[in-house]
């Protein structure tokens, strides 16, 4: 009898499962709790900025998860920030939460080929100003302000003889390799510098990246500082660690 009597107090504590609109729940005596295929984890944030990946990872994701917190580069376009994978009750999740994205740059080909006209309006406008920038402004004006243009090509370098008027006639040599720095990645650092083979034909002229694509490399390096500078204080703590 007794034996019967624990076996019906056990069958009456133990929690029935409730389906309620698609939703499973256990019901209890004392307690209701749903009952869920996934776990709730906060859902990664796309940002557009560093300044913007700074200020919530110093007064949200620091005060409200803890660290470490680890800010990677894997692109000189983007950021991610992501903590340690959990315990076992959160099944080892590995969460991220932000990701930042340079949205706002204009960006420049590998190869870009313009007529005079829209390169003198992009070197204005997508380039950071080096003297190289200078140089290859006055060039093309020279080029466009010439009433007659004659190109000569060697296969190394073109130089370029452009006659004004009638008397008055120029042959210059155009340097084949210049340095430029167009907007490529995040616009609160410094944009890389990278070296461009330059060609002019009758079309216009041409830019053609000459590093191998190094540029990637020095900004994701520059981005890594800046994150470095901005979270001075947290990586003595040990509590954020910036990597490429």
């Amino acid at each position: 009898m007794l034996k019967a009597a624990i076996e019906k107090i056990q069958e009456m504590t133990k929690p029935m499962i409730q389906n309620v609109e698609g939703r499973i729940f256990a019901v209890s005596p004392n307690a209701v709790q749903e009952l869920r295929p996934t776990l709730d984890f906060p859902h990664e944030l796309v940002l557009n900025s560093l300044d913007a990946l700074v200020k919530l990872v110093k007064t949200e994701a620091l005060p409200r998860y803890g660290g470490p917190l680890y800010l990677t580069v894997p692109d000189c376009e983007l950021v991610d920030c992501f903590a340690q994978p959990g315990d076992a009750g959160d099944r080892y999740a590995r969460l991220t939460y932000y990701t930042a994205h340079a949205t706002d740059v204009p960006g420049w080909e590998a190869r870009t080929q313009l007529s005079f006209e829209e390169a003198m309006i992009a070197l204005r406008t997508r380039f950071q100003p080096t003297p190289d920038t200078e140089y290859a402004l006055k060039l093309l004006s020279e080029i466009t302000t010439g009433a007659k243009i004659t190109f000569n090509d060697n296969g190394v370098a073109t130089s370029v003889v452009t006659k004004k008027g009638i008397d008055l006639q120029s042959n210059q040599a155009i340097r084949p390799i210049i340095t430029l720095k167009p907007y490529r990645t995040f616009q609160e650092v410094e944009q890389p510098a990278s070296q461009f083979l330059i060609r002019v034909s009758d079309r216009g002229i041409s830019f053609i990246e000459a590093d191998g694509g190094m540029w990637k490399l020095k900004a994701r390096e520059t981005i890594k500082t800046y994150l470095e500078d901005a979270f001075a204080a947290e990586i003595r703590d040990g509590v954020v660690v910036v990597a490429l």
